[in-house]
């Protein structure tokens, strides 16, 4: 283990403010790099090396013994040991006969934030590793390398048995700032009521998965408190509840699918149900299906008439009031009698009837398409794209 600088200094302050006596900190090559004596930072403890070297507690009793040596004040050396080898020692400055019990104080409290450190990056390697393997996962599914991911995952411990609702959480934090944000989301989203799992999935990515014990209500209204202490740019994304891997995985992919969707159709909005934009969502898989130009063709066989706009404006209204032949009227502005006559000469011109379920939801599909290529102003399709 590598004694980091941050973890030094946090030792040394820990221990000089129970102890009232200077404390170095000597890494695994014999070099101080923290101190209550800040000039002493940089320097070879030459007596810190022996300990290195031998494991072994060395005490220097007054400052002529301290003199034989090359940076060395009289003083307690005491050894830190991790996994059967030196890591740090820990330099205690002053008459050991004086200071012997205060310089236990202080080993120990190294000794304490050391195991500290260690089981920390334990648990942040196992995180990571958890994290790296769920994203493969999802990447790759039902492949030997996702079963791979999943097989190891569930080594770790990880259970997919249990009913869950993903939750996608995207941020926008500046580059500088992202280590230490998302440290704190991660954090503070794994202490929420009702939150089994939080996995970091990318950069700008945290998926929560949701075990159903709180309301998602209440759960939704803790994420976004902790969002808005930290940032203010931010999309949510509720998927579906799911209770084996392979239906976790599809629904954490509706939610990742929602903000996507959601974030262009209603950027004002930062939370986005997928059972309420399902159909969004379809839609947003066909325009990069090879049906698209099928349905995008129903409109320009349409507009091919000489009434084509006028037909098109009608029928996008018409889907837009929930094919209701008296609320679209009214918002036309004509008799119920020439919207009938106008949505026979649409049945007349494509072969599909806008009064029939099945050949209106084809005429919807096909005006969504041909709007989301020719855009246009139109009440309907802000509410649906």
């Amino acid at each position: 283990m590598i004694i980091t600088t941050a973890l030094a200094n946090e030792i040394v302050a820990r221990a000089m403010a129970i102890i009232h006596h200077n404390v170095n900190v000597i890494d695994h090559h014999g070099q101080i790099i923290a101190s209550g004596e800040r000039h002493r930072i940089g320097e070879q403890h030459e007596i810190a090396r022996e300990v290195i070297r031998t494991g072994k507690r060395i005490c220097i009793n007054n400052t002529a013994e301290a003199a034989r040596f090359q940076n060395v004040h009289p003083g307690i050396n005491h050894p830190i040991i991790y996994d059967d080898r030196v890591v740090m020692v820990v330099g205690i400055s002053g008459d050991p006969a004086a200071i012997s019990r205060y310089a236990e104080l202080a080993v120990l409290t190294a000794e304490l934030l050391v195991r500290q450190a260690i089981e920390m990056r334990e648990t942040n390697w196992r995180q990571r590793l958890r994290d790296t393997l769920f994203g493969q996962y999802l990447d790759q599914g039902a492949s030997p390398g996702g079963q791979e991911a999943l097989h190891r995952l569930m080594e770790l411990g990880f259970a997919f048995d249990a009913p869950l609702v993903p939750v996608v959480v995207t941020v926008q934090v500046e580059q500088h700032q992202l280590s230490e944000i998302l440290s704190t989301l991660l954090r503070e989203f794994s202490q929420l009521a009702g939150v089994r799992d939080v996995i970091l999935l990318g950069s700008n990515e945290i998926l929560i998965l949701n075990t159903l014990s709180e309301s998602q209500e209440t759960l939704l209204r803790g994420i976004e408190f902790v969002l808005s202490n930290q940032i203010s740019h931010y999309h949510i994304g509720i998927g579906v509840q799911a209770d084996s891997a392979p239906d976790i995985r599809e629904a954490i992919r509706f939610a990742r699918s929602v903000i996507e969707v959601g974030s262009k159709v209603q950027p004002q909005r930062q939370i986005y149900y997928f059972r309420e934009m399902a159909m969004l969502c379809l839609f947003r898989v066909l325009e990069d299906s090879y049906m698209v130009n099928f349905f995008i063709n129903n409109v320009r066989q349409l507009l091919e008439h000489d009434s084509g706009e006028v037909l098109l404006d009608t029928l996008s209204s018409f889907i837009a009031n929930n094919a209701e032949p008296g609320k679209t009227s009214l918002l036309l502005g004509i008799h119920r009698n020439t919207l009938t006559y106008r949505l026979q000469q649409i049945k007349k011109h494509i072969q599909l009837d806008p009064m029939v379920f099945t050949d209106l939801t084809q005429l919807a599909v096909s005006v969504h398409c041909y709007r989301r290529q020719n855009p246009r102003q139109s009440e309907w399709i802000d509410t649906l794209s």
